[in-house]
């Protein structure tokens, strides 16, 4: 017997199937979304800050990243930091660096909180959270607590002033 399916039985599986697709798209984060996050790390971190409409924390975050790949692609002294923000070209920046700049771009998607690098070794980084000077300085413990859950950091410590 050939195999038949009535228009009653049809139509609303067809719509549960419809409806499970949209909301597993609308789940998953947009690549312009992580595009956007990663724009916006970026041109912060070719910039000399405090500056113009950013601010930077009074206090410290010091990260040690589980990867040594993270840590290795954000070393920088801060002398060196300095002077590829004085030129503010993207060609300025070490190639690797990219791979630092978007762990910097998974937090401030994930956390909403903006990391300014300071300086990095090979084992840990020192940051201090840039936001609008308009604002209030975001809460520097919660922010703290939030990164030292994080699945990638394995180190972290908090300068507070």
């Amino acid at each position: 017997m050939p195999f038949s399916l009535s228009i009653h039985v049809a139509i609303p599986r067809f719509a549960l199937i419809l409806l499970v697709g949209l909301l597993l798209g609308a789940c998953r984060p947009s690549l312009t979304d992580s595009t956007d996050h990663l724009h916006t790390i970026t041109t912060l971190d070719q910039q000399q800050l405090p500056a113009g409409r950013w601010a930077l924390s009074e206090s410290v975050i010091q990260l040690g990243f589980c990867r040594d790949r993270i840590n290795a692609a954000l070393l920088a002294e801060e002398d060196e930091l300095r002077r590829w923000r004085l030129i503010g070209d993207n060609s300025a920046f070490p190639k690797h660096r990219q791979e630092g700049l978007e762990q910097l771009a998974y937090f401030y998607q994930q956390y909403q909180v903006r990391l300014y690098q300071l300086h990095g070794n090979f084992g840990a980084q020192w940051f201090r959270v840039a936001y609008l000077s308009h604002e209030p300085e975001p809460n520097i413990f919660d922010i703290f607590a939030k990164l030292g859950r994080d699945e990638h950091v394995c180190f972290s410590s908090l300068e507070h002033r």
